[in-house]
């Protein structure tokens, strides 16, 4: 999420810091480390179902990464780019050794984490062991949409979500492989927080992600699914000023990074719901 480093903070410099963790897919320790943890959770057996996970079909997929980038500057990240695309390949292909039951997917973001590289996009899911492709799409976090102004840049910020939808469509098209939106947000009229605020533009930019998503299906294109982000439900913030802080216990879908509110819907945000429901009821009329 490397617009948010933008904002400031002296100790996540943008793109230093980025290209810093980058370095972790060439990194032999590291990643004997971390597919030691692989191995662990992909066999770890359920203390709910009793199953171990690769065995459990209350699971969908597996994900490599968050929003995994090649690195935050272009130079880095061209520099980087084989081993970035080995790592996804080699972590997909263990997990897939581990467990065959399940999908695997990148957690990608698209050409916002590819450097604007189609290429990077298509060679990240291209390996067979890539069952889907994945995008994000953060209009306030890339600047497309202002934060402090939605009203005055909501129209244009809108236009740059369609057309990055339908480039990955294309990209999808063009691999043969099913499409997900899986994650998508805005943040509420006047960058409030409390549940049952208004949510105007939040309403209709949901509204556009879920319209076209469901054109892509209605016309059996690649988009198989969509996700909000995040179901904050009966959850609610702790904190008067809407902060996580340390020893807190009520959680929410916002990280704790980010003020409990920003891009969470609530079980009272009745507009928010009632643009989710009746998606989904138009999906379920799909058959």
């Amino acid at each position: 999420e490397g617009p948010w480093f933008q904002q400031g903070d002296p100790a996540y410099p943008w793109p230093q810091y980025a290209d810093y963790s980058a370095r972790f897919y060439a990194n032999q320790k590291a990643n004997a480390l971390f597919r030691h943890y692989v191995t662990s959770l992909v066999g770890r057996v359920s203390t709910v179902s009793g199953k171990p996970y690769r065995d459990d079909p209350t699971i969908m997929a597996w994900q490599l990464a968050n929003e995994p980038r090649p690195g935050g500057s272009d130079a880095f990240g061209q520099s980087n780019m084989p081993a970035y695309q080995a790592w996804i390949r080699d972590t997909a292909s263990l997990i897939k050794r581990l467990d065959n039951q399940h999908l695997v997917s990148t957690g990608s973001e698209g050409t916002m984490g590819c450097m604007g590289l189609e290429s990077c996009v298509v060679d990240a899911h291209a390996p067979p062991v890539i069952d889907y492709m994945t995008i994000h799409i953060w209009p306030n976090n890339w600047g497309w949409i202002s934060m402090t102004d939605q009203p005055s840049t909501y129209e244009a910020g809108e236009q740059k979500c369609r057309d990055y939808v339908a480039q990955h469509i294309a990209l999808a098209k063009r691999l043969n492989k099913p499409l997900t939106i899986e994650e998508f947000g805005l943040i509420r009229d006047g960058r409030q927080f409390a549940p049952g605020s208004p949510t105007t533009y939040r309403d209709r930019f949901y509204k556009t992600m879920l319209d076209l998503a469901l054109a892509d299906m209605k016309a059996e294109g690649p988009t198989a699914g969509v996700n909000f982000w995040a179901w904050n439900g009966e959850g609610r913030a702790q904190q008067p000023d809407a902060w996580f802080k340390k020893g807190d216990k009520s959680y929410v879908g916002d990280p704790p990074q980010e003020e409990q509110g920003l891009f969470g819907v609530f079980d009272a945000d009745a507009s928010t719901l009632a643009v989710i429901t009746e998606h989904a009821a138009a999906v379920r009329g799909l058959g």
